[in-house]
């Protein structure tokens, strides 16, 4: 409502306390008033605002009085405990532990002990993290082949001045072995808060090595021993990676004591070691979201710390192609997402140096004929024709693939095969795994069904038959396998199991040259069928292995296509030989945990993958036959040892775990062993 240019302003808060404030300072006299009564109330009125004024400053002078008196009294009375300095309580450890029926159990520390910011050790009595690394089996993970303590004992060393000497293998690769564990001693650092008391001692790392060769096989001898006397450590291997291992177990063989205030090395241990199996990887898919090196290397150096000897690089797939291939750059041209989205060939050697330097081969992929679009939808437009089909088509409307963008190569067209060999021969020249991977699963036979050219071959017998399809797919796959070999006769292809690794192509896939990737479920047992006829494999069974399961769908309201998440538990149990006879266990090369990313990138990454992988990496280097009940205080203990280097790790209980073991009780269904006993 419009009040009008004549209309009072409306009373405002302000206005209504500034009114206040002189009613409280004057008083005026109604007109006719006798004088008289006017200097009355006039006298009267300021009486009054003197009283109150005079009140209200008394009030104010017993408020800072009382104020303080209490601020004087709270800081010169003498506490039962000095709190001047959060600081100095950091210093100080919450509990002591003994080590008791192989079990780290705590004392609290005495209120005199507190007082005196000295903890009272007696007899057996340390720090947590002394006691884990020596009581009952020690916090080693992967579990060792063997371990013995000679004592309790430990000796306070200084982690700057770690010196190593090596006979028989003494090159560049040891030398960056060496760096390598340098560099994850010294995140030990971190640990000393409030300051070292005791610098300790300089430690000599003697190493023996039997063989200077450099190369990383599926035959290498990863096996070593370590032993410790006092400062000295010997590490005796057959290979440069057995001598690796070693050293990554001295990892954690060294730790801070808070309450000695020194970092501390176990003073006299023998350990006895070797995997379980040749092949224990991690796949990592950085096609659908782009990872910089910077995180991959960070994922290689945590998996050198768990004995982990294969990085499985998932490097190109239907949504992009980030691959430099140098004699043909409109595949980056065409199939990187941005510029700066591109895995440079010398950005990839200077990886695969940092990689064998933490005991690593890094294994290529680069999937076909499905998976194939991005990077290769260029042939029209420079006369090659098309060398992807159903390019970009949607699944939900073709049914050509499962997920955008479709994507899958040509068969029929011959400019596809000298357009693979260069790919290869680049590949080759660059990588020096042994096992090469060609991918080769979920070929969508729809997109070739709707391509007249092919669904009018002479033998498709059936036009909506998939086998026949199938017969198309495997004359594929035995000529780009046959193309690869006149260059690389002694690698391996590795291919992810699918139609096409089954009994009825056995023929085109000779079981001396092809590793099955077996991605399937266990259900459908396919580690028996494949070994019953003579093909070794390599496990990621996606209902144990797959890390990406139990997120969210790309695709529809749930948790994806293969959830349920991936427990730690799931993982430590899931047997690599399951259903496999003894008599061709030697065909199982072992596995290797799975992270597709249509659904993560690099910063999920660490969280995706640790500790999960650490449960992988046991399963894969000791194959435990207890539960994972046996491993979880060692899973705790790795969780930390992660994180304090960087990784933005998960976590697998409270930190009141760590430091009450055997207090956070969980409930064990069935027996207590994975296999049944002898």
């Amino acid at each position: 409502m419009d009040r009008g240019n004549d209309a009072p302003p409306p009373r405002t808060k302000s206005m209504r306390a500034a009114n206040a404030d002189t009613t409280e300072a004057s008083w005026t006299a109604p007109e006719g008033m006798d004088q008289d009564v006017i200097l009355s109330h006039t006298r009267s009125f300021e009486a009054r605002g003197r009283a109150q004024r005079t009140w209200l400053i008394v009030g104010l002078v017993f408020v800072i009085a009382a104020a303080t008196t209490v601020s004087v009294y709270f800081l010169t009375k003498k506490s039962d405990i000095n709190l001047e300095a959060p600081a100095v309580i950091k210093k100080m450890p919450v509990y002591k532990y003994r080590c008791t029926a192989n079990q780290c159990v705590y004392q609290n520390l005495t209120k005199a002990e507190m007082i005196a910011q000295t903890p009272t050790m007696g007899p057996g009595l340390m720090s947590l993290r002394v006691c884990e690394m020596t009581c009952g089996n020690g916090s080693m993970l992967p579990l060792p082949t063997s371990v013995s303590f000679g004592s309790a004992d430990t000796v306070a060393v200084d982690i700057t001045s770690f010196s190593h000497s090596v006979s028989g293998a003494d090159g560049s690769l040891v030398k960056d072995m060496q760096a390598a564990f340098t560099e994850l001693l010294q995140y030990k650092k971190k640990l000393a808060v409030g300051g070292i008391q005791d610098s300790g001692k300089k430690v000599s790392v003697v190493g023996k090595v039997e063989s200077s060769s450099t190369s990383l096989t599926l035959e290498t001898d990863e096996s070593y021993s370590l032993s410790t006397s006092g400062t000295t450590v010997t590490i005796t291997a057959k290979t440069v990676f057995g001598y690796r291992h070693g050293l990554a177990s001295l990892l954690q063989l060294v730790d801070w004591c808070d309450i000695t205030r020194s970092h501390r090395m176990v003073a006299a241990v023998t350990v006895q070691d070797k995997p379980a199996y040749p092949y224990r990887g991690l796949t990592l898919d950085t096609s659908r979201n782009f990872h910089t090196i910077a995180s991959i290397k960070r994922m290689i150096r945590t998996m050198g710390m768990h004995k982990l000897n294969r990085f499985h690089w998932h490097m190109t797939d239907s949504s992009s192609f980030p691959l430099e291939i140098k004699g043909e750059p409109r595949f980056n041209q065409y199939g990187a997402y941005q510029s700066d989205m591109i895995y440079t060939q010398d950005a990839i050697k200077d990886l695969l140096v940092y990689a064998k330097a933490h005991g690593i081969q890094v294994v290529p992929e680069v999937d076909a004929p499905a998976h194939a679009g991005a990077g290769w939808q260029w042939g029209p437009d420079y006369g090659l024709g098309e060398l992807t089909l159903c390019w970009a088509a949607s699944p939900t409307e073709t049914h050509q693939c499962w997920e955008a963008p479709c994507g899958q190569l040509n068969p029929l067209n011959e400019n596809v095969y000298p357009l693979l060999d260069l790919i290869w021969g680049e590949l080759h020249a660059l990588f020096d795994s042994d096992i090469f991977h060609m991918g080769s699963d979920e070929v969508f036979t729809k997109c070739w069904m709707d391509t007249p050219e092919i669904a009018n071959l002479p033998e498709i017998l059936n036009k909506s038959n998939d086998a026949d399809y199938w017969n198309v797919w495997a004359k594929f796959q035995k000529r780009v396998m046959d193309n690869f070999w006149k260059r690389a006769p002694n690698k391996k292809i590795a291919l992810w199991s699918s139609d096409l690794t089954t009994p009825q192509y056995f023929a085109i896939l000779p079981k001396e040259k092809v590793v099955i990737h077996s991605w399937n479920p266990t259900i459908k047992n396919e580690p028996r069928t494949v070994t019953d006829l003579g093909y070794s494999y390599i496990a990621s069974f996606d209902d144990a292995f797959y890390l990406d399961c139990g997120f969210n769908g790309i695709d529809r309201k749930d948790n994806g296509w293969c959830a349920p998440f991936k427990t730690w538990q799931v993982i430590y149990e899931q047997l690599l030989d399951v259903n496999v006879t003894a008599a061709n266990k030697h065909l199982v090369l072992g596995g290797s945990a799975v992270l597709w990313t249509e659904v993560s990138g690099e910063a999920a990454l660490d969280n995706r993958l640790w500790p999960r992988v650490s449960a992988f990496a046991e399963r894969a280097w000791s194959n435990p036959m207890t539960r994972w009940l046996h491993a979880t205080q060692r899973m705790t203990i790795q969780a930390y040892r992660i994180i304090e280097t960087g990784v933005q790790a998960d976590m697998i209980q409270p930190h009141w775990c760590r430091q009450r073991p055997g207090e956070c009780p969980m409930i064990l269904w069935g027996d207590d062993t994975l296999v049944p006993k002898p």
